[in-house]
């Protein structure tokens, strides 16, 4: 029993030590405080497991006085100083004033910490005195004088550092973090949410550390234990936990609080009932109450057994199980209005300079001076330019998001090369204006013009698209200047980039994709004429809102022209890609005073597509045309089509349906069925990795529906050599959700085209 309690204190004690020298080498605050918050729950661990020992120690004569005084001391100024921080902070997220959590928050700092990590290592030190039988002498971690772990910290402090821009921070504890815009949260569901947007940040950034440390294993059960315990508290946060009245941890979860408010909490709900929630809940709480919130102080377990628990946990389960849950609580956040700032916390903001004073300090390494003001970016610096259109082409998200804010004020600010004059007639008179072309235009119309590779092509056309709602006239020019010479490949490229921009009055835009609406390719003809549309709705559609329902151009004039040299396939399609461009996200409101031929359009459209149903008689698949065209799903509309046509996929228009609906042509709707039939049109054309991503963004963020999940199950049985891919998904979605007869159907089936196919290999 001694020897037992006695093994658990020097554990622990080198846990905190540990923890100490992570927190103290990296020098932002808020990350130094999270893994502090280890030392904070170590600490009463271990006040819990001394007491524990001092009868046994008694029963065995052993003189106690010293041990004992010095052991309530320690607790004593635990108890002052961190047991609220420990508990609202540490091993739970518990509600607490909003000030208040701050303080606790930035109580956490260096000096105090170090007290209880030495006032730790004293009272186990103290038991040599006694001879006790089982006493192991304290010695220094290796890991404390590694400089691999230094040089591990370094690393991932510089990811910090290197950060630009100002994030937006919806937790409660934004205002304790440096560049950040803080939102407040005051009510107790805004509270609520902006707890889990904290865990959510706290599990993120140990995640990240513990792949880098994970071949020190002392390192990584401390990231282990963390991370377990606040998958935890992020569940209970998340759904209200089960407890007899009056429990210690009783809280309402998000769950409860938007039912208050007067909202539905569905995602979450659904995944509840649809899923294994409270199985593997249970099997991360079993560990946090053992070794991750607390350390079992059954001296019938001893240190050796506690450790086989978080060693043979199955980590890579438990981030599956906590990427679940945080989808559902994204998805919950996007389904109420008042909510949705908490799905884009840690979003970064460019073009803001943070105005609030620096962080408080955690240690003399982590003080920081008010921030200067930025230095202007190198606008007119050829150089510049090319470095950063190699981080646009060759870099992660945040990257291209600088690089994007870089180009933004370069197309905006740098020095004008060329004025190019534009004129505009209208009835009765005329309107000049000029546009200026600026040195970051033509660096990159001469990028363009160098002979780039079709990845550089395609990379650079994704830049101008990301400016494209800043400085639309000379974005478009570069364009127009460089499709002027290009292959009729790129040419597609351009009249498509030249449609999303949208620039108008803009004379040798217009001209150029007139010329390539008589192209002798159907695709180039196709992204003209769709070209066209778009700029046409855009620049309409903005005069009529602006102008209370005057108009300035007749549709009709503009749109049935540009089909009327089509075959009737082919016009067929150019209508789909109008009727899906109308109530596309990316035209919106340009598109209200349109309504009246949006009707119309899905009148036609109806009308061209019924011939090539083989419908019955209850007139059932003419019911499911109306029923997608009501829904706006175009894609649904063509899949329907394209699977009725004779000869199937050997029909001339099944494949130039499919085209269209995966180059984008046809878009997209902004709702889940047209997104799962976007990955339908893929697995049509037999493009299954394609179909597989965007079935798998579809599944990622609704994990609450089990049949979204079994279909990427599915795409995966139909995948030749993702056999052994499919059978792993399977096995999870078994382990993860409650299947009714007619899912579990759908499973069977997959293992059953999966087993066909091995067998004839």
């Amino acid at each position: 029993m001694i020897h037992t309690r006695i093994a658990k204190l020097k554990f622990m004690a080198e846990e905190m030590q540990l923890a100490l020298h992570l927190s103290r080498n990296l020098t932002d605050p808020f990350v130094a405080r999270m893994l502090a918050r280890h030392i904070l729950i170590r600490a009463e661990n271990f006040i819990e497991h001394a007491r524990a020992l001092r009868k046994p120690l008694k029963d065995a004569a052993y003189e106690t006085r010293g041990f004992h005084k010095t052991k309530e001391s320690y607790a004593s100024a635990f108890e002052e100083y961190f047991k609220i921080a420990r508990h609202k902070l540490g091993a739970h997220v518990q509600d607490f004033d909003f000030g208040k959590r701050i303080e606790l928050w930035n109580e956490i700092e260096i000096v105090k910490v170090s007290f209880f990590v030495e006032g730790a290592q004293e009272i186990y030190q103290s038991l040599a005195a006694l001879n006790v039988p089982g006493y192991v002498p304290y010695a220094a971690l290796p890991e404390l004088t590694d400089p691999v772990v230094l040089e591990t910290l370094r690393q991932f402090q510089c990811t910090i550092d290197n950060r630009s821009g100002v994030e937006l921070g919806a937790d409660p504890l934004a205002m304790a973090r440096n560049n950040t815009v803080a939102l407040l949260n005051m009510t107790p569901i805004h509270a609520r949410a902006g707890q889990l947007a904290l865990i959510r940040r706290w599990i993120d950034i140990q995640r990240d550390l513990l792949v880098r440390f994970v071949v020190y294993p002392q390192i990584a059960r401390i990231l282990k234990a963390r991370v377990i315990t606040d998958l935890v508290s992020f569940c209970d946060c998340l759904v209200t936990r089960p407890l007899p009245p009056g429990a210690l941890q009783e809280m309402d979860g998000l769950d409860k609080l938007i039912v208050a408010s007067g909202g539905s909490p569905a995602p979450i709900d659904n995944f509840v009932a649809v899923s294994n929630f409270q199985t593997e809940l249970q099997v991360s709480r079993s560990v946090r109450d053992t070794i991750g919130a607390h350390l079992e102080i059954d001296d019938a377990r001893p240190i050796d057994s506690l450790l086989t628990d978080i060693d043979s946990y199955d980590f890579s389960s438990g981030l599956r199980f906590y990427e679940r849950i945080s989808a559902v609580f994204t998805k919950t956040c996007h389904s109420i209005h008042f909510l949705r700032m908490y799905a884009a916390d840690g979003q970064r903001m460019y073009g803001v300079t943070a105005g609030q004073a620096p962080a408080l300090a955690y240690a003399n390494n982590s003080v920081v001076e008010p921030p200067d003001r930025p230095e202007a970016p190198p606008i007119n610096d050829e150089a510049a330019y090319r470095h950063n259109l190699a981080r646009w082409l060759d870099g992660d998200d945040a990257q291209k998001a600088e690089v994007r804010q870089f180009f933004w004020q370069a197309f905006a600010h740098s020095e004008p090369v060329e004025m190019i004059g534009e004129v505009e007639n209208y009835d009765p008179g005329w309107r000049r204006s000029t546009h200026e072309f600026r040195k970051a235009h033509q660096f990159l119309y001469s990028m363009l013009s160098e002979g780039i590779s079709d990845v550089e092509f395609r990379g650079v056309i994704d830049l101008i698209l990301s400016c494209s709602n800043g400085w639309p006239y000379p974005l478009a020019e570069i364009l127009v200047r460089y499709g002027e010479n290009a292959s009729e490949l790129r040419r597609l490229s351009v009249c498509y980039a030249l449609g999303e921009i949208g620039s108008a009055p803009h004379a040798s835009m217009s001209t150029f994709l007139e010329v390539h609406a008589r192209s002798q390719h159907w695709s180039v003809r196709l992204q003209a004429a769709l070209a066209r549309f778009k700029t046409f709705v855009k620049a309409e559609g903005l005069f009529r809102v602006n102008h209370r329902g005057q108009s300035k151009v007749d549709y009709n004039s503009i749109v049935v022209p540009l089909t009327t040299r089509m075959s009737e396939p082919e016009r067929l399609i150019c209508l789909l890609a109008f009727a899906s461009i109308l109530c596309s996200p990316r035209i919106g409101s340009f598109a209200q005073p349109f309504q009246e031929n949006y009707s119309a359009l899905q009148s036609e459209i109806e009308a061209l597509c019924l011939p090539y149903l083989k419908d019955d008689d209850t007139k059932s698949k003419a019911t499911t045309l109306n029923q997608l065209s009501q829904t706006n799903d175009y894609l649904g509309v063509c899949i329907l089509v394209a699977i009725d046509l004779d000869n199937g996929d050997q029909h001339p228009l099944y494949s130039a349906l499919m085209d269209s609906c995966c180059n984008g042509s046809i878009v997209a709707a902004g709702h889940d069925q047209a997104l799962r039939h976007l990955a339908v049109c893929f697995l049509m054309k037999k493009e299954y990795r394609q179909a597989y991503e965007i079935a798998e963004e579809l599944a990622s963020r609704n994990p609450d529906e089990t049949g979204t999940q079994i279909f990427l199950a599915e795409i995966l049985g139909d995948t030749p050599g993702a056999e052994e891919e499919a059978t792993l998904k399977i096995s999870n979605i078994r382990h993860t959700y409650t299947l009714t007869c007619e899912l579990d159907k759908r499973l069977t089936a997959v293992q059953a085209v999966i087993a066909e196919r091995n067998a004839s290999r």
